[in-house]
């Protein structure tokens, strides 16, 4: 199940205590943001919502002439603080979303963003509390699952032949009850929203049973399946892919539990 990737955005943001008030987004000129002294997480998420020039950097805190605190993703010049290191420059996916290689937070924040602008996310809420409700999943790891797997496209169909919201292999769909028939091959059944969450919400909560409701340890079986989380003695297997993809979830659930 390969998660999706997000790409967040190029700014420079001055934070000027003399001000009291968000500015709206048309008063805003190109590449910065003036707002309050707000949390670094509301900061982040408020350049999400309202900047929309597609590149990545470090991000760098500094203290101008005038005694304003900027952040800006240009390096500047000697007294800069670096407060989020991205590593390398990340690139651009097929769909243009952030890059994996951002620090875990930032792009959850951003994740969650654009999950919450979604007009997909938004005409799933029924089918996905009812999922969360009947599976007694948490509601907001559910959300973090989809988001990951597919951004919330239903018709979304990965190189590995997984579908839909939450990515389901056929094999699972057929394991969950989901079996193809004359009239709704298993693939037409996966894309409904409402199928596909109950069938993903039911694997998501046995996973949670099966190891004893440690997180980590279902969505690492959820991404690379039961039997290579046993194998690695009930721990994340050392796949590159299934780390990443922990971390990302877990940040994103992160985030909507804690917003």
């Amino acid at each position: 199940m390969r998660p999706v990737k997000f790409r967040p955005y190029s700014y420079t943001v001055r934070i000027d205590r003399r001000q009291g008030n968000l500015p709206s987004p048309p008063a805003l000129t190109p590449n910065q943001l003036t707002t309050p002294n707000v949390p670094a997480r509301l900061f982040l998420l408020v350049l999400s919502l309202t900047l929309g020039s597609p590149a990545w950097a470090n991000v760098w805190k500094y203290v101008d002439a005038n005694g304003v605190t900027q952040f800006t993703n240009q390096p500047p010049k000697n007294g800069a603080e670096l407060v989020i290191d991205s590593g390398q420059t990340p690139t651009r996916s097929a769909r243009g979303e952030p890059s994996a290689d951002l620090a875990p937070e930032a792009a959850a924040l951003e994740t969650v963003a654009q999950m919450h602008a979604s007009p997909q996310y938004h005409a799933v809420q029924g089918s996905l509390t009812a999922a969360s409700l009947s599976n007694g999943v948490d509601h907001a790891l559910l959300k973090a699952v989809v988001v990951t797997e597919s951004g919330f496209q239903a018709d979304a169909v990965s190189r590995k032949g997984a579908i839909g919201l939450m990515q389901i292999m056929p094999a699972t769909a057929r394991r969950y009850g989901v079996k193809p028939t004359h009239d709704a091959p298993l693939k037409a059944q996966l894309i409904d929203p409402a199928v596909n969450l109950q069938t993903g919400s039911r694997y998501l909560a046995d996973l949670l049973r099966l190891f004893g409701d440690e997180t980590e340890l279902a969505l690492a079986a959820y991404n690379a399946g039961e039997g290579a989380v046993m194998r690695a003695g009930r721990r994340i297997p050392n796949y590159k892919e299934t780390q990443q993809y922990v971390k990302k979830v877990m940040a994103v659930y992160r985030v909507l539990k804690n917003p």
